[in-house]
């Protein structure tokens, strides 16, 4: 949802300097590395999970995996450390990742406030210029529907950029945009803590009892929110970040994808096709879908990728899918008949609500009706918002649109980039 109780922190973080820590275990190097809004080819390597019977800590909800706090894996990193030889002060937690973890800190130099990003020890530099996020929750409402459309043209206008420089960004999802707020550098930090909360920090717990540390912190620190009502959003100025996946189109053939799974195109899902810019057109499409209404495309009760694919038929359309792929589900039938129709004695979680996308373009929270729907009906915007999303998330990957086509849509020229272009103009 992109209201801001989306759970997956969506456009709703704080824009800060970025500076990118790689902890090479036991300790931290001397050295950091300052970077700017810009292009990456960024490498890390996510930490695996354990096996049950190999797990160390009571688990946290809400935190990272405690299991990533050992040896290769993340700094053991608590509020009032400081960085650099003192530089850089740890304030608050921003949020965190298989890759790392993201914090506020103050730069005693420069008396602003940065966020800093803390690799896993696994992770490997392939390249000196990186970007971070930095991300936090909270619970809002829909964004205004000029703001909506805005945030939609900046979407597709940040994707053409990368892809027209040989950039496919490979992670796209909600907590990877990013909604600038305003500059608080002159807080202190009780000031700051005054407006948006102290940390709330739990300890850690060792199975068996023994201490901790040195490994893992005394306590792991819950991600700060911002608190900013996603309906009070009237200007919305997005960053696309986090490309520690990102690849370089010409150089790379068909890396892996770490795209949380409701995002993930299905070609992750088969195994099949080069990945490249087709997979960010999906995933863009199923972002633009959530960031302009007020929940999910694609809804099941947990995580399955057999339950997502599910949905995905079922709001596209089995007859959409290349037969190669229908015929190589193996799942397939605990969902579909052969004729695409639905099992008459559906035995998963949950019985699947039969909605196609147009169905679901009504379900949005824009509106049920013509006469009370937020988008211009009259004027065709809902059906060209449609088209374009259809097109998107067309099942082939080599039918869907470039991000060049997608700027010179219908609804990307007639609502998107007025929407905008009308922002720009009050910003001057």
């Amino acid at each position: 949802m992109m209201s801001a109780s989306w759970g997956f922190a969506p456009l709703r973080s704080v824009f800060l300097r970025s500076i990118i820590f790689q902890h090479h275990h036991p300790r931290l190097p001397n050295k950091s590395l300052l970077t700017r809004p810009q292009l990456a080819n960024y490498s890390t390597a996510e930490i695996q999970p354990l096996d049950a019977e190999e797990r160390i800590y009571h688990p946290q909800s809400d935190v990272e995996d405690l299991e990533g706090y050992r040896p290769g894996g993340y700094h053991p990193t608590v509020v009032g450390d400081t960085l650099c030889d003192g530089r850089y002060k740890i304030i608050h937690k921003l949020g965190y990742g298989g890759y790392s973890t993201i914090w506020l800190a103050r730069d005693q130099q420069r008396q602003r406030y940065v966020s800093l990003k803390i690799l896993v020890a696994a992770a490997s530099r392939e390249s000196d210029d990186n970007e971070t996020s930095s991300k936090e929750n909270s619970t809002n409402l829909m964004f205004p529907r000029d703001a909506a459309r805005s945030i939609a043209a900046q979407l597709v206008m940040g994707l053409d950029y990368l892809h027209a420089n040989d950039i496919c960004h490979g992670d796209l999802h909600l907590g990877n945009f990013l909604l600038r707020v305003p500059e608080f550098d002159n807080l202190s930090p009780d000031e700051l803590y005054e407006r948006h909360g102290k940390p709330y920090e739990v300890p850690t717990h060792r199975l068996d009892g023994r201490p901790s540390t040195p490994h893992a912190p005394l306590h792991v620190v819950y991600p700060m929110k911002q608190n900013m009502p996603s309906n009070d959003i009237t200007d919305p100025e997005i960053l696309i970040s986090d490309y520690g996946t990102s690849f370089a189109i010409s150089k790379t053939t068909s890396p892996r994808l770490h795209t949380p799974a409701l995002y993930a195109p299905p070609e992750d899902f088969f195994n099949d096709s080069i990945i490249g810019t087709a997979a960010d057109i999906w995933t863009l499409g199923v972002v633009l879908y959530d960031a302009m209404g007020e929940r999910p495309l694609f809804e099941t009760f947990a995580w399955d990728p057999d339950d997502i694919m599910g949905e995905m038929v079922n709001t596209l359309g089995y007859e959409q899918m290349p037969e190669r792929w229908w015929n190589s589900w193996k799942c397939r039938s605990e969902f579909f008949n052969e004729d695409g129709s639905w099992v008459s004695n559906f035995q998963r979680i949950g019985t699947p609500a039969f909605r196609r996308l147009h169905q679901r373009m009504w379900d949005m929270g824009r509106g049920e009706t013509p006469e009370s729907c937020q988008w211009d009906v009259a004027g065709g915007e809902l059906k060209a918002l449609e088209d374009m999303l259809r097109s998107m998330m067309t099942f082939e990957p080599a039918k869907r649109p470039t991000a060049r086509q997608l700027m010179e849509s219908e609804y990307i020229v007639k609502w998107a980039l007025p929407a905008w272009q009308k922002q720009m103009r009050r910003k001057q």
